[in-house]
């Protein structure tokens, strides 16, 4: 018979007995693959470069690895009750479908006790050796991932894009009210620049995975409305993204070579955008627009690192 969709990702008496003969090294992987690692690391960097601005490049060792591996625990966390919460609708997709939960190779019980542990873990770690601040700006990060965007909005809203964006910008006013103590204008600066950049990177990803999300019934723009008005989305996204990405060098929080870094790269990407409006391949000019907003982002981190004032 086939497995009721209620049960997916609960350990049936045969998962349990593959769980118990699997090699120690297979499921360490799995439970390496729940916590994301990739997208931990991108997070942990844009935590840094919130961290290094607040200190003006000179931020101590101790307060850096407190910060950072404390963010990076809380974006655990959030992974892992991520692929909790996905588990029945992850066997759709096929860059999900392998993943430990929809195929029972773990119990969904572990991984919601890992994140569990992890985000207590990570928060105390920001509160007790950080600061409260820090601490509360990493809680409702993990609150918008986990209640907001995953529980209540992404399966029943377009604006899912969008209201994850909150916690995706979290990272930088992590690493920002770590050093600071307090929220300032640039820390809420690299706030917007991440949130803003965050749409046009995700309705990138969704049009290339349409058939995925609209076989997982996730209701994203280009699912629900097609190519057209999603192109047009990205557009107006990255142009409301260039000049917002310019204010750190109006408030002397970054020089001139960050300026005209993200000018020419915000430029580059928001011509790419326009482009699309007469693409032939849609698929192929969205994975090039996803793959320069990677490029996009790397950059810009490591110039705004250079070159912080």
């Amino acid at each position: 018979m086939e497995q009721p969709l209620s049960l997916i990702g609960e350990p049936s008496a045969n998962s349990q007995l593959t769980l118990t003969r699997a090699p120690f090294r297979e499921v360490l992987r799995d439970y390496v693959n729940v916590v994301k690692p990739g997208i931990t690391m991108s997070n942990m960097m844009t935590t840094f470069t919130g961290l290094w601005l607040a200190a003006h490049g000179r931020p101590t060792l101790e307060l850096t690895i407190v910060t950072l591996v404390g963010s990076g625990l809380v974006v655990m966390s959030g992974c892992s009750f991520n692929n909790y919460m996905d588990r029945d609708i992850d066997q759709y997709m096929a860059r999900t479908q392998d993943r430990p939960l929809p195929n029972s190779r773990i119990p969904a019980w572990s991984v919601l006790l890992l994140g569990t542990v992890l985000g207590i873990l990570g928060v105390s770690m920001l509160g007790v050796l950080a600061n409260t601040l820090s601490a509360i700006m990493a809680l409702i990060g993990l609150f918008f991932y986990v209640i907001i965007y995953t529980g209540l909005t992404k399966r029943t809203t377009t604006l899912s894009t969008v209201i994850g964006g909150v916690s995706g910008a979290m990272p930088p006013l992590i690493g920002w009210t770590a050093v600071t103590g307090s929220l300032g204008m640039a820390g809420w600066l690299l706030f917007i620049f991440m949130f803003l950049w965050q749409p046009p990177h995700f309705l990138a990803l969704a049009m290339r995975r349409v058939k995925d999300y609209a076989s997982a019934g996730i209701p994203l723009l280009p699912v629900l409305y097609g190519f057209a008005p999603t192109k047009r989305q990205i557009v107006v996204w990255t142009a409301a993204l260039v000049p917002a990405s310019l204010l750190l060098t109006a408030i002397h929080a970054e020089g001139l070579v960050y300026f005209f870094t993200a000018l020419v790269f915000g430029g580059i990407w928001l011509a790419k955008g326009v482009k699309g409006f007469w693409a032939k391949d849609d698929i192929a000019w969205a994975t090039d627009m996803f793959r320069f907003s990677l490029i996009y982002l790397m950059v810009l981190s490591i110039v705004m690192i250079i070159n912080v004032q």
